[in-house]
């Protein structure tokens, strides 16, 4: 009787079709090019080639890009969060690429808990609000003693990186990262 319902169930789960769709109906899934990486040198101080570079997210894990407010927002900030990686806090560059064409660099990551002033572009995470942001300076300029010098300084720089900045955010409105 045992050897009836082995062969019966056996022959059974052959003749059913499998649970898994047909590889055609599987969405192609297409990585992001985008690539941002943390350096250990300094903009100016050693060539790409010499500087040690480690990924520390793609595309990927980016949801979108506002370009208005300049906010960042990550598919998951817990979990996927780039401040949990050790590599942000010790590097002086975090770099943007598209495949292997480098865009442009933040020149520091930063928390609101720095007291320093910046005027070019910086990866600036929210710790109240738990964002993150890639804005043209830090802190905003509304509590600096020269704003408008600082303001100045920051269109003058964005301006440096123009170019390589459209290309990124045509790539973000290419994979459907790009929010206006």
């Amino acid at each position: 009787m045992k050897r009836a319902v082995f062969f019966y169930i056996t022959l059974l789960s052959l003749s059913m079709p499998g649970c898994r769709p047909e590889p055609e109906d599987v969405p192609v899934q297409t990585a992001s090019s985008i690539i941002i990486k943390t350096s250990n040198a300094a903009e100016g101080v050693a060539t790409r080639s010499e500087a040690l570079e480690t990924v520390v997210f793609t595309g990927d894990d980016i949801l979108w890009f506002n370009e208005t407010t300049k906010e960042l927002c990550f598919k998951n900030n817990s979990s996927n969060n780039p401040i949990n990686n050790p590599f942000l806090y010790a590097t002086p560059a975090i770099r943007f690429y598209i495949n292997d064409e480098y865009l442009f660099s933040s020149m520091i990551y930063v928390s609101d808990l720095s007291s320093q002033i910046f005027n070019s572009l910086v990866f600036h995470y929210n710790i109240t609000e738990n964002r993150y942001f890639l804005r043209d300076g830090y802190p905003d300029t509304s509590v600096l003693m020269n704003p408008q010098k600082a303001q100045e300084l920051r269109d003058e720089n964005m301006r440096k990186i123009a170019d390589e900045w459209n290309k990124f955010i045509e790539q973000l409105k290419k994979e459907g990262r790009y929010k206006n």
